[in-house]
């Protein structure tokens, strides 16, 4: 009887994917085997997101969004390329920006609740038509700057801040982390394993000094990387996650009740299996506090005023190691996935911190030549 009730619950729910419907299929089977669960739920919290049933479906939810960034790829000193790192046993992939004027401008506008919350946010970006070769500036005058992508996330959905930083002096590098898009890599952290993929990642490219710009779990790799490599000289922190005891009771509550109970209620068996799993060590995998405590230099963070994933209390808490020079910027009405994409207000407090010019909306191509669009 309970299995014919799940299969109509399944079959009539048409929000649910196939592998969702797996996902939750196997977690009311294996109800009876608490250790069958726990083990489920710790695997799907660490496998890499080009594995995982969660993060495939994540990808989904963005695919239209990353997906429509794919033309900025096709820009003459736009490349992509990637590296083995056998001290670290991955392959990072990576796009490599030239510094340049590529003629690319964008727009973000948030439309908002009548409670005064975002909604949506709608992306309109306009770069050079490939047969444009972009006006050349001096050899990186603002030096390199990594961009970290979120959880489940890739290169692409930074590629329009890559072209933004770019244009303004920056050689921006923006690598796939690890498990993610075409890098390889079974397992993923909470940055610690990250950070020391960049690191060496910049030893191979002969990096020798860099800014970060890091969000969510990019944000909280970018805090161990400046924590152990001393070339990083800016870095900017937008919505960081801290650790997977953190996680786990959110990704909870955004999960159906029933399944959100299982999840809590095996919480604590969960986490004691990730070391076995993945061969990290949970104590310096899942935590951006020790890392930040480290950092001497003057730290950017940034977050969503709602923000439920990375709140204030937790931004605060990072803030408040580290430098007394940090800074702390709260971003009106956005959650964690607004955060990265109304690229228009983020980039105010992060071009201000830089210390680069406030770019105009529109404007820097030459009128010779003609343009490609995207809009969502």
């Amino acid at each position: 009887m309970a299995l014919m009730k799940l299969n109509r619950f399944l079959n009539n729910t048409p929000a649910i994917t196939g592998r969702i419907r797996v996902l939750i299929a196997s977690l009311l089977i294996l109800l009876t085997l608490p250790s069958c669960v726990s083990h489920l739920i710790a695997n799907q919290m660490i496998s890499a997101p080009n594995q995982s049933l969660v993060g495939y479906e994540l990808s989904n939810q963005f695919s239209n969004f990353d997906d429509g960034h794919q033309g900025l790829l096709e820009i003459s000193g736009v490349s992509q390329s990637s590296l083995n790192l056998p001290t670290r046993k991955v392959s990072l992939s990576y796009v490599d920006i030239a510094a340049g004027d590529y003629g690319f401008s964008y727009l973000t506008k948030a439309l908002m609740h009548e409670n005064g919350k975002v909604r949506r946010i709608t992306t309109q970006w306009q770069w050079l038509d490939p047969s444009c070769h972009a006006s050349s500036l001096e050899e990186n005058p603002a030096g390199v700057l990594v961009l970290l992508h979120g959880w489940g996330r890739n290169k692409n959905s930074l590629l329009s801040y890559g072209l933004s930083f770019a244009q303004q002096g920056y050689r921006v590098i923006i690598p796939n982390l690890r498990g993610h898009g075409d890098s390889t890599g079974d397992w993923v952290s909470f940055g610690a394993e990250e950070g020391r993929d960049i690191s060496a990642l910049m030893d191979k490219l002969a990096i020798e000094k860099y800014d970060v710009v890091g969000f969510s779990l990019g944000a909280s790799a970018g805090l161990h990387t400046a924590s152990l490599d001393k070339r990083v000289n800016q870095l900017v922190v937008v919505a960081p996650m801290h650790s997977l005891a953190q996680t786990i009771p959110k990704f909870a509550r955004q999960s159906p009740g029933w399944l959100g109970k299982i999840v809590t209620r095996q919480k604590e068996d969960a986490l004691a299996l990730v070391n076995d799993i993945s061969g990290y060590s949970y104590a310096q995998t899942s935590n951006s506090l020790s890392p930040a405590r480290l950092i001497t230099k003057p730290v950017l963070f940034i977050y969503g005023s709602i923000d439920n994933m990375s709140d204030f209390s937790l931004n605060k808490l990072l803030f408040d190691q580290g430098s007394k020079n940090n800074k702390l910027h709260r971003l009106e009405g956005l959650r964690h996935t607004h955060v990265l994409l109304h690229q228009f207000e983020l980039m105010k407090p992060i071009n201000q911190w830089l210390g680069l010019k406030e770019l105009p909306v529109n404007g820097f191509a030459s009128s010779n030549c003609t343009f490609k669009q995207f809009r969502t």
